[in-house]
């Protein structure tokens, strides 16, 4: 005991020290490689007071929480007792200084509230006070649902870790830009909607299991406690997705971080959560059906058929909520569309591809069968698992891939050259055309080995089979995406020498999407300014586009006003 409060006083001493040793050092002086001092110090002071929140926090807590437990076992716990009264006696002060000289200084010193020291400080301090008070809550929820019992020490924890993630909440809303609070805001934000999916599944899908599955006895008895666990989940996730998307983020500026959250993860995720539950359904009702099940009991060959069913209704759902989002978001065909609409694409090609593969794979089984018997083998469930995977990625990969075939039709060649196409076909083709390469490497050593031993049979064709699937699978998807490439390139006009502006600035209202669209379509750089005043009217591509083509300079500054976008011509060093 000793040496760890030996450890828990070096450890807070210490950083204590060098604050006091870069400060004396540096003196506010740049050295001679640029390296500010007001940096280090700011690392070390915020970097130490995240460390004494912890301690305070951890030490109330506790001491909190001694007042619950019954009075013998307080009175035994002496290391317990002795970290609480150190963490709280020590560290709640020197938290509190420090906490009111780093605030003096944010508001005497702009640069301190403009630092990246700061920032990382109000977004890392909440979102560790709000895991830790979701796992109290948690814990108190699971606990009085379950066994009907009264959790002091987590209750504790609750109230003291809600208290200190609300101060944060506060301060930082009062001390933080909306940009600088963006990334507080997404990551509390996939905290919520994680918590709250896995929720939602866990309870959906031991509903259904107790329901379907088992009669109402064990419903009462067995099934209690995973019931408690999950519904204490949903109650923890909800109200977290409720504060951080639905009344902060949802409302917040439409940033590439902003579309990171709902495209890959609210659309993206989620339909892969579906595609996988329906995948394993799908599975185990045609082994039951037509395969070789391992059980003849419904109820163990079923056994994780109610989980995969809550995340196909889950995903499902989640996945239409988030569409609904990005399309309100987007109501015009943007690049961050087509990037929605390529990587669904992709993730169902790449499960039907696998499912091709594995129907090979199991033809050569049925038609080649093994010298000696293999334990836990099965070629019909072999082949059913590829025609599962084809009868989910194939039908979803067509929806897409039509939607992108009828852009393409109707877009013509903006649509036909579009980054996120290029990117596609080309990383579709060359990762084809890699993972081929080695499956004819792997299916030629296999062959060759076995030849050498045994001489060339029909069991070396066995050896073979699963490298010529996944050379055949990814040998029909680089050919038919180098057909596609080739077809948009015969469709494309041929490029004309660039004789616009190579430069653009664009100065007005903040628009994270206008700089691409315009330097793909003028070939020029593109930065933006956005105006103080707020007297910019939004944006028009084709405007900004007309502009920056009738201007005969080689930099180009395009200013939007009430009036209007006026141009005019830079002559740049």
């Amino acid at each position: 005991m000793v040496i760890g409060l030996l450890f828990s006083l070096i450890s807070v001493a210490l950083p204590i020290a060098l604050v006091v040793w870069a400060v004396r050092q540096f003196g506010g002086r740049r050295d001679s490689r640029g390296m500010d001092a007001h940096s280090v110090r700011r690392f070390f002071q915020y970097l130490l007071l995240f460390g004494l929140m912890v301690v305070a926090a951890v030490g109330l807590s506790d001491l909190l929480g001694l007042l619950f437990q019954k009075p013998s076992l307080a009175g035994n716990d002496n290391s317990t007792l002795a970290r609480a009264l150190t963490f709280s006696v020590f560290g709640i002060p020197m938290f509190v200084l420090l906490a009111a000289w780093s605030r003096r200084r944010l508001q005497q010193d702009p640069d301190e509230a403009r630092s990246l020291g700061w920032a990382f400080y109000a977004t890392v301090a909440p979102l560790t006070a709000l895991v830790v008070a979701m796992t109290a809550l948690h814990g108190v929820v699971s606990a009085a649902l379950a066994d009907h019992r009264f959790d002091g020490s987590a209750l504790s924890q609750l109230v003291v870790w809600f208290g200190v993630w609300l101060a944060h909440w506060i301060m930082a809303s009062r001390m933080l830009d909306a940009d600088r609070r963006l990334g507080h805001l997404v990551i509390g934000s996939l905290i919520g909607l994680f918590t709250t999916v896995a929720g939602l599944v866990w309870l959906l899908g031991a509903s259904l299991d107790a329901l379907l599955v088992d009669p109402a006895s064990t419903l009462l008895v067995q099934q209690q406690q995973p019931l408690a666990q999950a519904a204490a989940t949903v109650v923890v996730g909800v109200p977290v997705w409720v504060v951080y998307w639905l009344r902060n983020l949802s409302k917040a500026r439409r940033t590439p971080l902003w579309f990171g959250y709902v495209l890959p993860v609210g659309v993206g995720g989620s339909l892969v959560l579906a595609v996988v539950g329906a995948s394993i359904v799908l599975y185990q009702a045609l082994v039951w059906f037509i395969g070789d099940p391992t059980s003849t009991q419904a109820a163990q060959h079923f056994e994780g058929a109610p989980t995969a069913a809550a995340c196909v209704i889950v995903g499902a759902v989640s996945w239409w909520y988030h569409r609904q989002v990005f399309t309100g978001a987007t109501p015009a065909r943007m690049e961050v569309t087509r990037v929605y609409e390529y990587l669904m694409a992709g993730i169902a090609l790449l499960a039907a591809a696998v499912g091709v593969a594995m129907v090979f794979v199991a033809l050569v089984e049925s038609l080649v069968p093994p010298a000696a018997v293999e334990v836990g083998t099965s070629m019909v469930n072999s082949l059913l698992s590829g025609v599962t995977l084809l009868l989910v990625g194939g039908p979803l990969w067509l929806v897409f891939w039509s939607r992108i075939g009828r852009a393409t039709h109707d877009g013509g060649p903006e649509e036909l050259g579009s980054p996120t196409r290029r990117i596609y076909l080309f990383v579709l083709f060359g990762l084809g055309g890699v993972v081929a390469v080695i499956a004819v490497l792997v299916a030629a050593f296999l062959g060759i080995q076995d030849a050498l031993k045994n001489g060339f049979d029909a069991q070396v064709v066995r050896e073979m089979r699963i490298p010529v699937a996944i050379l055949l699978a990814t040998g029909a998807i680089s050919g038919y995406h180098w057909l596609v490439y080739r077809h948009d390139r015969s469709l494309l006009p041929v490029a004309e020498p660039q004789h616009g502006p190579r430069y653009v600035l664009l100065v007005g209202a903040p628009d994270d999407i206008v700089c691409g669209e315009v330097g793909r379509l003028t070939g020029a750089r593109v930065e933006l300014w956005v105006r103080a005043d707020g007297l910019a009217a939004p944006w028009a591509v084709d405007d900004v586009v007309a502009a920056v083509s009738q201007s005969g300079a080689d930099a180009v500054a395009v200013i939007a006003g009430q009036a209007g976008l006026e141009t005019i011509g830079l002559q740049r060093p």
